[in-house]
């Protein structure tokens, strides 16, 4: 299979937000993806379909900032919302729903999901998730493997700033991110690998094609990966945050991440791989502790507070933010790191103070959509 990598401007951006329809009575999980997008023909591409029909994408365009692309997912927002609320549909986000059960979610009629579901079984119909997906763009093929090898070790990083699915059916899982165990039963999800190189990169792809492991790329399910046809550095790893502004701060990081080692591999910087394993361990502390974690070090002697280790890669990242014009999203990052406060714990909090799981449910509705009429300059109801 002929793949060519085609390259775009640096730090260029794109986000996917896969989010939750509910039911504005019961706050169930509401297979209605399709009444909405119908309802929407101007919004072709920047709204779509994903495999259960209770998840519905929105995706910006390619913007040149954080900003920008703020702007243009709340502009897509603001008419997703009013045509949910038509269909008596409310929208949240969160990487897991607190109590609806994957039994009953229905899968959207296309047919790649259907010979999905042919393939993955029970891992597909389990497949009852929601994610944050985020492209930077990078110019060369080769400066993209580098820039994912370097980002490697920091994925547990991402994953614990951003954990925010600790229900899983009406039970607290005692995870800060269930989605994670969810999403790392498909064949070939989770952590990818180290490449030396591009060659390297497709000669696994070309194996896993020859093969009959996959028909595309698009089935590499990995936490990070190229995505050769856009010319981006695409990360997967992350719980998606509660509201817009969360994830445009989460983004931010991403982007200053990727700016400063793409600026690594432009001077030729070596560096040394930590092992594989201090990764998979971190990424489980992550997923098991989120921000009250212990991560490995990169040599593998010690362990450092995941709060720490975020704060001190945050300052590290801070160095080039004036050229992103991202410092006030990534201060806003820094003070919910000192507050402790990721999304799966302030979801348990809510739990408590509200006194259940519909609550919470309502709860997040509220302010994922206060939070799109904010960053739109509406501030008052969307209907």
């Amino acid at each position: 299979m002929d793949i060519v990598y085609n390259g775009t401007e640096d730090l260029t951006l794109g986000v996917e937000l896969e989010l939750q329809l509910l039911d504005s009575e019961t706050l169930e999980l509401v297979p209605r993806s399709s009444h909405i997008i119908d309802t929407l023909p101007d919004l072709a591409g920047s709204v779509k379909h994903e495999l259960m029909r209770s998840n519905l994408e929105v995706i910006s365009k390619k913007c040149y900032s954080v900003a920008e692309a703020e702007d243009d997912l709340s502009a897509t927002l603001v008419p997703v919302i009013k045509a949910a609320k038509k269909q008596g549909v409310l929208i949240a986000a969160g990487s897991t729903h607190p109590f609806s059960r994957w039994k009953a979610q229905s899968v959207t009629a296309d047919a790649r999901y259907g010979e999905l579901l042919n393939n993955l079984q029970m891992v597909a119909r389990r497949f009852n998730i929601f994610g944050l997906h985020v492209h930077v763009g990078i110019r060369s093929a080769e400066k993209c493997i580098y820039v994912m090898n370097r980002l490697l070790y920091y994925l547990p990083h991402l994953l614990a700033l951003s954990s925010n699915s600790p229900f899983w059916e009406g039970e607290n899982t005692g995870l800060r991110s269930y989605r994670t165990k969810v999403f790392e039963n498909l064949p070939i999800g989770g952590l990818p690998f180290y490449f030396h190189n591009f060659a390297d990169y497709l000669r696994l792809v070309d194996s896993y094609i020859t093969t009959g492991t996959i028909k595309t790329i698009r089935e590499l399910w990995w936490d990070v990966r190229p995505h050769p046809n856009f010319g981006t550095i695409e990360v997967r790893i992350c719980d998606i945050p509660s509201t817009l502004g969360e994830v445009m701060c989460v983004a931010s990081f991403i982007q200053a991440l990727v700016k400063k080692f793409g600026e690594d591999f432009d001077r030729s910087v070596c560096f040394k791989r930590p092992h594989s394993a201090i990764i998979r361990e971190n990424k489980w502390r992550a997923c098991r502790y989120g921000l009250d974690g212990e991560f490995i070090t990169e040599d593998g002697t010690s362990t450092i507070g995941a709060r720490k280790g975020i704060g001190e890669l945050l300052e590290w990242c801070a160095t080039g933010a004036s050229s992103l014009g991202t410092e006030a999203y990534l201060g806003r990052l820094g003070d919910m790191l000192a507050a402790g406060n990721s999304g799966a714990v302030r979801q348990i909090e809510i739990t408590e103070e509200k006194g259940g799981l519909k609550a919470l449910c309502r709860v997040l509705a509220g302010i994922f959509e206060a939070g799109v009429l904010e960053a739109q300059g509406l501030g008052g109801e969307s209907s």
